[in-house]
């Protein structure tokens, strides 16, 4: 085993060792980019449209609406909390990817590739296929229930709503609700 190993590192510092190192390598770096165009097709010939009743402005409206509804319903199953009142607060917009089709061509003066849109027809129309729909990010969270003002529930409200949405802690506000 000893003599492959010295063989190989005799071979590796040869000037043909280096030739195979340099192969190798860009070898491996064709393999990363023409990955990277497999995984770039994917993406776009699977992309899913937003449903066509919600508009542009009322996705993060919608966005914002739902996660209030679901972190309310989380926190009511919490024990010793009755009444919920959640409010989400979000960075900005959501903001649209639109799919892609990238031509490229080969000269003698290197490759140059083209992007554009892909467009679809539907009834007659023409729109762009949207790729992915990128929400915004969520700032803080207000949190008002029964029990409030105690530590521990506040406690636990808040690490279950940072953990839910991956904000910190300091980006939660629990307190008490006021009676009805």
């Amino acid at each position: 085993m000893n003599e492959i190993l010295r063989a190989v590192r005799e071979r590796l510092k040869s000037e043909s060792g280096l030739r195979i190192i340099v192969a190798l390598g860009l070898a491996g770096m064709a393999l990363i980019l023409f990955s990277g165009m497999l995984s770039g097709k994917k993406e776009t010939t699977h992309a899913a449209e937003p449903p066509p009743d919600m508009t542009e402005a009322a996705a993060p409206e919608a966005y914002r609406n739902e996660l209030e509804e679901r972190l309310t319903a989380l926190i009511r199953q919490m024990d010793g909390i009755r009444t919920v009142t959640v409010m989400v607060t979000l960075s900005g917009t959501s903001e649209q990817i639109y799919a892609e089709e990238v031509k490229s061509s080969k000269s003698d003066r290197g490759t140059q590739s083209e992007a554009s849109c892909v467009i679809t027809k539907s009834g007659g129309n023409e729109s762009a296929l949207i790729a992915e729909t990128r929400y915004p990010a969520v700032v803080g969270v207000a949190v008002l229930c029964t029990g409030g003002d105690h530590a521990a529930v506040q406690e636990r409200v808040s690490h279950a709503v940072s953990t839910v949405l991956g904000i910190p802690d300091a980006n939660v506000f629990v307190g008490k609700s006021g009676s009805i």
